[in-house]
């Protein structure tokens, strides 16, 4: 019993010990591996969305960005979506101003969408700290879940705007999937807010839910630490191992849970094995000590050579002895060092693998800032020769020795634009030698054979395999200037190939790494679309000079098209309708003046839409007997914004009795509000200006005169000319008379009148008098169109389709205040949805929808309608497309009739009681 015990309880402790400092370790390397894991992950995590701030990075610092036109910001978002198509993983790409204001999306226009931005919070940081950042996951209007990636667009050292990329959260468990995370594990994302992003596993099922109790108390023992190991539950019921770490760029953490099961089984396996062998240990001892004595010592020995072994980290090998209970040990010692030898091996794997990670994001994030520096530089300029020398500078000396590139001519001819090299004397000589050597090469690695074959060269040309690729008059180049490496890349811009570009390393001994293939092609890349914006330039201006010339014929329409444009008032909408019918006694003034302002807009859009007669001259004009007096008092309403400036208002003097001339109501007002503009601008606000009408020899004169600056005598005879510019200032800015004068006058003579200018002279005033020929019958007052409202008519189901959801909705309270039941739909999907739900008796539709025409819609509802052999339904188009080629387009894609915005109401109701009293019914 002494041999024995002393024989094996030292063992047994020994074994406990070393089991014990094995679990330890175990456990230790578990924590380590599993940090290292999680360490991985969030530099993986932290990459990806470098990787999109730095794409962000490089758009903000594009031109257009900075733009305060819209000519400018249409660039820009053009520039916004060819991004967006780059980034699948992207839900759109949004410029916001700094009040919080959507100028515009990748997905709409430069107008922006309606409505705030969704995550402010992101928004403001960005602009407090005019660094980049990263929103917390956010459900968007329509519920879908992203984050956003925010970039300061500063200019002037003021952020100007903000560019957002709204990024889906499956780009971020695309990072995760790519992980080689072990079976069983699983990895979280958690946003700043603490709302999961993505998870290795059933992703779907728990994104954008919180983190479960047991994580966001390990999260609170975490407090300002980078990374953090404990044990939790996740949301799963299972007990984990996790580690925690945060990411670089964003307060986001990346938790990683390994579940403990499967090592306190181990655990368990080990212990009781170890207390089970003991206890025989101690019982077979007991029965053969006297026998077992000798046999003992010197396994004993080599039991504590592996116990050494191992503690030394040398391999242990189990040795049989005859004592089952000896090499049980000796088994669990070998076992032990086997299983160390693998944990560390995965452990210096997974380091290895975090150290290439790292490297690999170092690296891109070095590329990245290198292009986006070299994208800032070549938009600098739009000369050539400053593009060039930019170009150089990028590549030489920092990524090659020498660079040169050849552009293609007109004629498709490659023409040599430039050679650098960092030592001028070298670039000298190799532009001498290139001058001086044969026709060029259409072998591999020469310009005429990228240009040709679109393929790129690149090679280590010390390299015998590299090198034999070449042809002869290549090879003699690279030996004549003693070249290691060398790349050959077309220059490639817009799908159109301009030139090719050389990149060579001489006297440094550098070689290329694909990594540098890489960097050349996207450098390639923007030198091409630099030198295509210069080239696209320089036919911009040429195609101006040209414009200039071949416009001068267009300009005097322009400049009575524009100076027309400037009397209507703001827009118009449906809704003077909808008051009149709530509350027909609100607002009676105002409905009036606005009545006019749409009747007076809709002439100059129907003038607008016949090029050919406005190019001709060929006002079109409707006279009617008109009361002159009426003409005056709407000219005076129509010029209050320039009147109310005034001291007072001008004195009019209007006779008692009609005075009837035969003319275009809205033409004459034109003329007189010109008159009143034009003493108005020329006449300082304590000057008086007076309207005068009178009847005389069978003639209306109307006269507007005032107390301003006149008008010198030497320009008097031509005042009524098209840009007649005085040597006197007529204004407070330089310039004559403009063209107010020489449109009032053309209107006058199609009325068969004219208008005669008096002054003194200059400080003397002046005084336009206009001459009409007198109706024969005074202006009668038209009569007042019958109440269609009055006219008892059926209630109709209706369904209305516009994308533009204000006018939809305004037309749809304009039907249902006329007792009509009203469907409405914002796309031709929508309203093919809603046919199938019940059957309508008229629909109005638009023509320019989303997706589906309104034209593709008409023809769907008529091929239902044959089909099914249901009653033909009326159609009527309602839409700004208001030309006679438009209508009759309508009317062949199925429709009734055609109305164009902003449509007569009146005439609308009526064609619509017409078309569903007369709709046959189809067999």
């Amino acid at each position: 019993m002494l041999v024995a015990s002393a024989a094996l309880l030292p063992l047994a402790v020994v074994c406990g010990f070393a089991l014990n400092g094995l679990l330890q370790a175990q456990r230790a390397q578990t924590q380590t591996s599993t940090m290292g894991v999680a360490r991985a992950l969030a530099t993986s995590v932290d990459s990806e969305l470098r990787l999109t701030i730095s794409a962000l990075q490089a758009l903000a610092l594009a031109e257009p960005l900075g733009a305060n036109e819209d000519s400018g910001l249409i660039d820009a978002l053009v520039l916004a979506k060819s991004l967006r198509a780059t980034h699948p993983e992207w839900r759109g790409v949004l410029l916001i101003a700094p009040s919080g204001k959507v100028v515009f999306s990748s997905e709409g226009s430069v107008a922006g969408p309606d409505g705030e931005v969704v995550e402010a919070a992101s928004l403001a940081e960005v602009i407090r700290t005019r660094q980049p950042g990263i929103g917390a996951l956010t459900p968007g209007p329509r519920g879908n879940l992203a984050f956003a990636v925010r970039v300061p667009v500063i200019r002037d050292d003021t952020v100007r705007y903000v560019l957002t990329a709204i990024v889906r959260p499956e780009a971020i468990g695309a990072v995760l999937a790519r992980q080689r995370v072990p079976e069983g594990w699983t990895v979280s994302v958690f946003d700043s807010a603490l709302t999961r992003v993505a998870r290795s596993r059933e992703d779907e099922r728990f994104r954008g839910r919180a983190p479960s109790d047991s994580l966001r108390a390990l999260l609170q023992k975490m407090k300002d630490r980078r990374e953090y190991v404990g044990t939790t539950r996740n949301v799963d019921g299972t007990e984990v191992q996790t580690a925690v770490a945060r990411i670089d760029v964003t307060p986001w953490i990346v938790a990683l849970g390994a579940p403990t099961a499967v090592a306190d089984d181990a655990l368990r396996r080990t212990l009781v094995a170890y207390g089970g062998g003991l206890l025989v240990s101690l019982l077979l001892g007991a029965l053969v000590a006297w026998w077992m004595s000798r046999s003992i010592t010197r396994p004993m020995a080599r039991l504590r050579r592996s116990a050494d072994a191992l503690g030394h980290r040398l391999p242990v090998s189990p040795h049989a002895s005859g004592i089952a209970e000896i090499d049980a040990v000796a088994q669990a010692l070998a076992d032990a060092s086997t299983q160390r030898t693998e944990h560390e091996a995965e452990r210096d794997s997974l380091l290895n693998a975090e150290r290439e990670a790292r490297t690999v994001a170092q690296a891109a994030q070095t590329q990245l800032e290198r292009l986006v520096s070299a994208s800032a530089v070549l938009s600098r300029s739009l000369e050539e020769e400053s593009t060039l020398q930019a170009i150089a500078g990028i590549i030489v000396p920092h990524v090659a020795d020498l660079c040169r590139i050849d552009l293609l001519d007109e004629h498709d001819v490659l023409e040599r634009k430039l050679t650098h090299h960092a030592d001028p004397a070298r670039s000298a000589e190799i532009a001498k030698f290139v001058d001086n050597s044969a026709a060029p090469t259409t072998g591999p690695g020469s310009f005429p054979w990228a240009i040709a074959s679109g393929q790129t060269f690149i090679g280590n040309l010390d390299r015998p395999g590299d090198f034999e690729l070449l042809d002869p008059q290549l090879r003699g180049f690279v030996q004549m200037l003693g070249l290691t490496a060398g790349c050959v890349v077309p220059l490639v811009a817009r799908g159109r190939t301009i030139g090719a570009m050389a990149i060579l390393q001489d006297r440094s001994k550098r070689r290329f790494s694909p990594a540098d293939g890489a960097l050349i092609g996207e450098l390639a890349q923007r030198a091409a679309l630099a030198l295509d914006n210069v080239r696209l330039l320089a036919r911009a201006r040429k195609a101006q000079t040209q414009a200039e010339v071949a416009s001068q014929a267009k300009d005097e329409f322009l400049a009575m098209l524009g100076h027309e444009l400037r009397n209507p008032l703001a827009p118009i909408s449906l809704a003077l309708t909808l008051i009149e019918r709530k509350d027909e006694k609100a607002f009676p003034r105002e409905r009036q003046i606005i009545e006019r302002q749409v009747r007076h807009l809709s002439r100059l859009v129907d003038d607008l839409l016949d090029i050919s007669r406005i190019v001709s001259g060929k006002i079109v004009l409707r006279p009617e007997p008109v009361d002159l007096r009426d003409v005056a008092a709407k000219a005076i309403e129509l010029t209050q914004p320039a009147l109310q400036p005034r001291a007072r208002m001008p004195r009019l003097s209007l006779p008692d009795q009609p005075v009837p001339v035969l003319g275009d109501p809205l033409r004459l007002v034109q003329i007189v509000c010109n008159l009143l503009n034009n003493a108005a601008k020329f006449t300082q606000p304590t000057d008086g200006i007076a309207l005068d009408l009178r009847m005389v020899d069978g003639q209306a004169e109307l006269s507007v005169s005032d107390e301003g600056i006149g008008i010198a005598p030497e320009l008097l005879p031509h005042v009524f000319e098209r840009f007649v510019q005085g040597a006197q200032q007529l204004q407070r800015a330089a310039g004559g008379l403009g063209l107010g004068l020489a449109i009032a006058q053309s209107l006058a003579k199609l009325h068969g009148g004219w208008i005669e200018a008096q002054s003194a002279g200059a400080g003397q005033g002046s005084r336009f008098i206009v001459r009409l020929p007198l109706a024969g019958a005074a202006a009668t007052e038209p009569e007042a169109p019958a109440d269609a409202a009055a006219i008892e008519a059926p209630t109709l189901r209706l369904l209305l389709v516009d994308d533009n959801l204000d006018a939809l909705d305004v037309l749809a309270e304009w039907f249902a205040l006329e007792g009509h039941e009203v469907r409405k739909a914002g796309s031709a999907e929508e309203a093919l949805q809603l046919l199938e739900a019940g059957p309508v008796d008229a629909g109005i539709f638009d023509i320019g929808l989303p997706g589906m025409s309104g034209h593709e819609l008409a023809r769907r509802v008529r091929e239902r309608e044959r089909e099914s052999g249901t009653r033909r339904m009326a159609l009527i188009a309602l839409t700004g497309y208001g030309q006679e080629s438009d209508r009759r387009q309508a009317l062949e894609a199925g429709f009734d009739a055609h109305f164009s915005k902003p449509a007569d109401l009146g005439k609308l109701r009526e064609a619509l009681r017409q078309l569903t009293d007369d709709a046959p019914a189809t067999a």
